[in-house]
């Protein structure tokens, strides 16, 4: 749907307002895209954390620069640039090592006001939210993640995204193309596909032997060549010796881990709870289901207490009463 004449309208009242101080106006003028911004700013830096922090370093430029911004211009674009130029001053301070991947709840992607992915653009299918695609772009070099990323997950031309890096459709093209191989040869050759309505009902199969502490029913839920993933740690793979492995992590008993059903990433997954010998929960993790047909193919486990608060979790202790 696009902007009407009463948007327009409105937009530039409040633009007017904001740029003669008043705060509410601009909050007012930016909110509608700030989730947006923070899943662009997720995909160039693979954290929820940072992408908020980003964001939050984004608002604070486009106020202090708004009395420069041109009413004509698009101000998705103005944004945009901003939050592209601070996650690549962001990736300059980083060390020169891919930054492992954290999980994004659906809830955030869900909120976010973004434009409709252009049909031609060639990661739109995957909504660039794969972890397997995020982990590959973090390969790249700052510029050539923002080139790949505005081109062919979020469908914008050469000349759109050349203006917004300063740059020139040449450069671009180049960049385009080098971020490209780079991806292509980093990416599994089973990607994770689109969901469908089998996947609730594997989520719950999946809990129920899991709570029922049934070592044979969860090896009979996984594919044969099914692997766990939980990077800097080596992968598991087989179905017996994932059920093995998490068990061990369980301490001899899944039960000892309360999971509780969420999505990430656009795919199933559960918040990670230790059971104490109190009864409390202890924040564990997150642990995202890969479903391929009837069976979970894989996992990407991440085991960090600090990711529970962006699924509705503390990261204190629980009641051991269902959260």
């Amino acid at each position: 749907m696009g902007i009407t004449e009463f948007d327009k309208a409105e937009i530039r009242v409040l633009l007017a307002r904001a740029q003669t101080g008043d705060e509410r106006a601009f909050r007012g003028l930016v909110e509608p895209y700030r989730r947006a911004l923070q899943v662009h700013c997720y995909r160039m830096l693979g954290s929820p954390h940072d992408a908020e922090d980003i964001v939050q370093e984004t608002l604070l430029r486009a106020w202090r620069a708004l009395d420069r911004f041109e009413p004509r211009a698009s101000l998705r674009t103005w944004l945009y640039r901003i939050a592209t130029n601070a996650c690549l001053d962001e990736i300059e301070r980083r060390p020169n090592r891919p930054a492992p991947i954290e999980p994004l709840p659906d809830e955030l992607l869900d909120q976010a006001a973004s434009p409709t992915y252009d049909p031609a653009a060639r990661y739109a299918l995957r909504e660039g939210l794969e972890l397997a695609l995020l982990a590959a772009i973090q390969l790249l070099p700052g510029r050539q993640r923002a080139v790949l990323i505005l081109r062919d997950v979020l469908g914008w031309t050469g000349p759109e995204v050349a203006t917004l890096l300063n740059s020139t459709v040449a450069a671009v093209n180049s960049a385009l193309q080098r971020a490209r191989a780079t991806i292509d040869s980093a990416l599994p050759e089973r990607a994770y596909g689109a969901s469908d309505d089998g996947e609730l009902e594997l989520l719950r199969r999946y809990l129920d032997v899991w709570n029922a502490d049934d070592f044979d029913g969860l090896v009979g839920l996984l594919r044969d060549d099914a692997v766990l993933r939980m990077p800097p740690q080596p992968s598991v793979a087989g179905a017996r010796a994932i059920a093995a492995f998490l068990r061990g992590a369980a301490h001899g008993d899944f039960a000892k881990i309360r999971l509780t059903a969420t999505r990430a990433n656009g795919r199933p997954a559960v918040v990670m709870h230790e059971v104490a010998s109190d009864g409390s929960l202890l924040p564990h993790g997150i642990l995202v289901l890969e479903i391929v047909g009837p069976r979970i193919a894989g996992f990407d486990a991440f085991i960090d207490e600090r990711l529970l608060p962006s699924f509705g979790f503390p990261t204190v202790p629980m009641s051991g009463r269902s959260p």
